[in-house]
């Protein structure tokens, strides 16, 4: 009888709402870092880094002329965050950081939707063809 009265005790505590969806993405998306906070910026300032790479041939003209400097040292993983940055810097020319992390509610499918959707907004300068890569860009950093 002890513990059925304690466990009513406790459930009488339980909140109404567990949990929130910043709360589900504060725990499913924790390292939301761009690669570029990390590295990129103490040679770059910000908005050189988001300003240059408005489309796929810019990100990867950019990237080969870093490659080549004589004090750059990046591996081929340091490589695909950068890539993947630039690409997702692209998402956040309109959205914001929050608006990002939202994306680590849905499944993949659901994210492919919505990348496809915003890629079809006049202004977006995302070709319909890149959505993948913008795909591929978000599971790079953000690990799904």
């Amino acid at each position: 009888t002890s513990q059925v009265t304690r466990l009513r005790g406790q459930v009488a505590d339980l909140t109404e709402v567990l949990a929130t969806k910043d709360d589900l993405v504060r725990v499913s998306a924790p390292q939301m870092k761009f690669f570029h906070e990390e590295k990129c910026t103490s040679c770059h300032t910000e908005r050189r880094f988001a300003g240059e790479h408005s489309s796929k041939g810019q990100i990867e003209a950019a990237l080969a002329h870093m490659k080549a400097m004589p004090d750059a040292t990046f591996t081929e993983d340091d490589m695909a965050k950068i890539h993947s940055s630039l690409q997702l810097l692209r998402c956040a020319s309109c959205h914001g950081e929050e608006k990002l992390r939202l994306l680590a509610l849905k499944s993949p499918e659901q994210r492919m939707e919505v990348i496809r959707r915003m890629a079809a907004m006049p202004g977006s300068n995302i070709s319909p063809d890149e959505a993948e890569s913008i795909q591929r860009a978000y599971q790079q950093l953000f690990g799904f």
